[in-house]
């Protein structure tokens, strides 16, 4: 009877994971790899490995370890679509094993827990090192309980976490940090506190240390760093006085789950949603800290995340991290099922529990947990269907460019343009150049399109993209520069042949060289950018030089579908 108990268990899982891996296929072969994913690999292909050690570390935020693994196949031509989806399937596809097969939680939470938002679409369709985060975690968690009789397991798993993610470092280092202090509490009361240095757990958390300072030294950012995500600007009083950066701090624990405050685009100014999301998140820290305190992992759960949450609230995260914190809370719970006894709930819950006497009250309580647990399965479910449906990106621009053989020809790109707040209208006609907003800065070292277009190319397709560095096709995040110098070297190599998206030309060229010419939109794509079941619809268009429209005929003039004709400049 236990074989075959022992048989189904194992079928089943198999099942599971067929259908998680099954699923990440499936929606991997409509996804269109996002600016981050071709960042990777573009870097991958085209930075020497010097450089991926010395240099792309300090601008990209994260150890080279995802960058290496990606070089191995860019540098020898593999394709990137089918190559970077595939490596992280396989890392996916790992870690969800063994969160199926090891982890010591019920059937359901070992079922459903892979098709929650980060651990299925955020981490295992979107292309990025967390698929490699999820790893570690689970290798963490299956070798802590045996950590002081075989430490190295521990600390390899825990370097592994160090290598995915400037944020592994953070959780890593606060896990060392409470083992240490564990240890030598261990060798005090027996007496043994000299002995410290010949223990072998000594040497190697001496291993993890001077690994993580090595990491850190790489990843700290170059002075000239552009930061991508949300960033905390202003002096230290400045941001530990501001308040909604504490209510970032309690709303982290259920943004990481089933929260609807962030975006892509940072967070959301809802108060209403923000203040629901304060209680609920004070209400979740609240039973972390007494279900850790009641296990014994107090100490394990709260140094660590609270450097981590507490980083990304007072200093920069993006939305890719939040799902971090998801991962974190598994790791815990893991390790306390695993203690003798299982996890023991604290006795003011069992108060709590048994004073809500009506069966009734009981089932809608138990209701309302269950849906807030099953949303970020909602969201999984509906960013995949998204992603299925429509274009997610413009990489689109790389096929009509392709087909249409305009690979030769001048191509300019759109860049970061900061236009004036109180400026009614950006851009007044389809055609460029036109009547435009006030512009207060340009940032021409920001080109997100071109770097999710040139992976399909083997050479630098844009006039104006990385002129100091053509051969780079990756984005440099180096905010440093004189827009005028780069203008004039844009302004070098005539006007384009065509456009790829509005770009006010007329800060580039004076009006002598404009005089008559007309940019023409041949091409519009509408694209979706979401993150969870938050989406933004933008549109990009194409546009051809007038004199050169003759040569297209397959191009057709879009007109401006208001039927307005406004002044033109």
């Amino acid at each position: 009877m236990e074989i075959k108990k022992e048989k189904n268990s194992l079928l089943s899982g198999l099942t599971v994971l067929i259908i998680y891996i099954s699923g990440l296929i499936f929606v991997g072969c409509f996804h269109e790899p996002w600016f981050d994913e071709s960042q990777a690999w573009l870097i991958a292909r085209c930075a020497s490995f010097k450089e991926l050690f010395t240099y792309v570390p300090h601008y990209e935020g994260h150890p080279p370890l995802w960058h290496l693994i990606l070089s191995v196949f860019a540098k020898n031509g593999a394709p990137f679509d089918l190559t970077i989806k595939a490596i992280n399937i396989t890392f996916s596809a790992a870690a969800m094993a063994l969160l199926i097969f090891r982890s010591p939680f019920p059937k359901a939470v070992r079922y459903i827990l892979p098709f929650t938002y980060f651990f299925f679409y955020h981490y295992g369709v979107y292309c990025r090192p967390y698929s490699m985060t999820m790893l570690a975690f689970m290798l963490a968690a299956i070798t802590y309980k045996n950590r002081n009789s075989k430490p190295w397991r521990y600390i390899f798993s825990l370097t592994f976490l160090c290598l995915t993610s400037a944020y592994g470092i953070m959780l890593a280092g606060g896990l060392c940090l409470v083992w240490t202090f564990e240890i030598i509490s261990e060798l005090h009361r027996g007496e043994k506190l000299s002995l410290f240095w010949k223990d072998k757990r000594f040497y190697a958390l001496c291993f993890i240390l001077l690994t993580a300072v090595m990491l850190l030294i790489m990843i700290t950012p170059a002075d000239d760093c552009f930061y991508g995500g949300v960033e905390n600007k202003g002096s230290i009083i400045e941001i530990l006085t501001r308040i909604k950066n504490y209510g970032t701090v309690i709303i982290l624990p259920f943004e990481s789950w089933s929260g609807v405050m962030f975006s892509l685009n940072g967070e959301k100014e809802y108060t209403s949603i923000f203040i629901a999301e304060i209680i609920i998140g004070a209400l979740i820290w609240l039973t972390l800290i007494l279900i850790t305190r009641k296990n014994r992992k107090f100490a394990a759960f709260f140094v660590p995340y609270i450097i981590m949450t507490a980083f990304m609230a007072f200093h920069y995260m993006s939305a890719h991290h939040i799902g971090i914190s998801g991962l974190f809370h598994v790791f815990i719970f893991w390790i306390m099922a695993e203690q003798e006894g299982g996890i023991q709930l604290p006795e003011s819950f069992v108060k709590i529990r048994n004073s809500f006497g009506s069966p009734f009250i009981r089932k809608v309580i138990l209701g309302v947990g269950v849906i807030i647990c099953l949303m970020p399965v909602v969201y999984s479910i509906g960013a995949s269907y998204m992603d299925i449906k429509g274009e997610c990106g413009i990489s689109k621009f790389a096929e009509i460019i392709k087909d249409n053989h305009l690979e030769d020809r001048k191509i300019m790109t759109k860049w970061s343009v900061k236009y004036d707040e109180g400026t009614d209208n950006v851009f007044k006609v389809l055609e460029i150049p036109s009547v435009h907003g006030k512009i207060e800065s340009n940032s021409t070292y920001l080109m997100g399109d071109p770097v999710m277009i040139q992976p399909y190319f083997g050479k630098n397709i844009f006039m104006n993209f990385n002129v100091d560095r053509p051969d780079d096709l990756y984005m440099h995040y180096i905010y440093k520069e004189d827009p005028e110098a780069v203008f004039e070297k844009w302004r070098e190599k005539g006007l384009p042949d065509l456009i790829l998206d509005y770009c006010p030309i007329d800060e580039v060229y004076d009006a002598e060289t404009l005089e008559g010419v007309k940019y023409l939109p041949v091409y519009m794509l509408e694209y979706s950018v979401f993150y969870k079941l938050d989406f933004n619809n933008y549109y990009e268009r194409l546009y051809i030089r007038e004199d050169l429209l003759g040569e297209y005929p397959q191009f057709k003039w879009i007109d401006d579908q208001r039927g307005n004709i406004y002044e033109r400049k």
